[in-house]
């Protein structure tokens, strides 16, 4: 379902991007630095903070004042075991895709107009990309963050790509056509290659994966220096990538439906 305005909550997408902030390796935040961070009032995180602390979600420093998670958020954590089962998996196809190309293999998926690394199997390469796992990256210059938006509708698609987007290298794709045109790609060919639009000297083939259908949900990668990179490993690569990605996107229907 695509979002419209009438269904879009604007006080709970600040609560939750409150929240979010906690994934960082800091531990705790002040209401200064949470308005900061997310760039809202201070008066408005104070409400925030106050409500999640009411419900069990923050617990508040009585030394510093500053606010971090609370153990309830265990709970919620008991409650995804289907989807760290369907990690692990995902983590072993990803080594197995590894052990084939012998190159780096990643996993990611969307948060708002970014992409977070999962998960990533490194090439043993000396000369190898360097991702960080729960980094954030952006979607418009990278091969995974395509295939990430490749099952958006238009009106979202403009949202997420119609302002000025970072050229970083020569070949990155900044205008909308272009972009679209990627991801129509993406959507007849199961894939889509990235070339040096990132980073010039990096290659990367990216996958969708898919849940319910045609819901992207995820996206795995292969990424490797330009200079290993040739029309034979191309093809081998594109096949690999396809078949692991729709290993990945079977494993996942049947933990929905309940098949462990």
């Amino acid at each position: 379902m695509e979002y419209d305005a009438k269904y879009f909550v604007q006080t709970l997408a600040k609560g939750l991007s409150v929240l979010n902030t906690f994934q960082s390796d800091q531990d705790e935040f002040g209401i200064l630095e949470l308005s900061e961070f997310n760039n809202l009032p201070q008066s408005t995180v104070q409400r925030i903070v106050n409500t999640l602390e009411i419900k069990g979600y923050l617990i508040q420093n009585p030394s510093s004042k500053k606010y971090r998670l609370s153990l309830k958020l265990l709970i919620l954590e008991n409650k995804i075991g289907t989807m760290k089962i369907w990690l692990e998996k995902t983590k072993a196809h990803m080594i197995n895709l590894n052990k084939k190309c012998g190159e780096t293999v990643n996993l990611a998926v969307r948060s708002e107009n970014t992409l977070i690394y999962l998960d990533k199997v490194d090439s043993s390469h000396m000369l190898r990309p360097n991702f960080i796992v729960g980094d954030k990256y952006p979607l418009h210059c990278t091969g995974l963050g395509r295939c990430l938006i490749s099952d958006l509708e238009e009106d979202r698609i403009n949202l997420l790509l119609g302002g000025t987007l970072e050229k970083l290298t020569p070949k990155t794709k900044v205008t909308l056509s272009d972009l679209k045109e990627d991801l129509k790609k993406i959507k007849d060919d199961g894939y889509l290659l990235d070339d040096e639009e990132f980073n010039l000297g990096l290659t990367c083939i990216a996958a969708p994966i898919y849940a319910f259908g045609n819901k992207v949900i995820a996206a795995i990668s292969v990424s490797l220096p330009k200079v290993r990179f040739d029309s034979e490993i191309n093809q081998k690569l594109v096949q690999w990538i396809k078949e692991t990605a729709n290993i990945i996107s079977e494993d996942y229907k049947y933990l929905l439906n309940g098949e462990k």
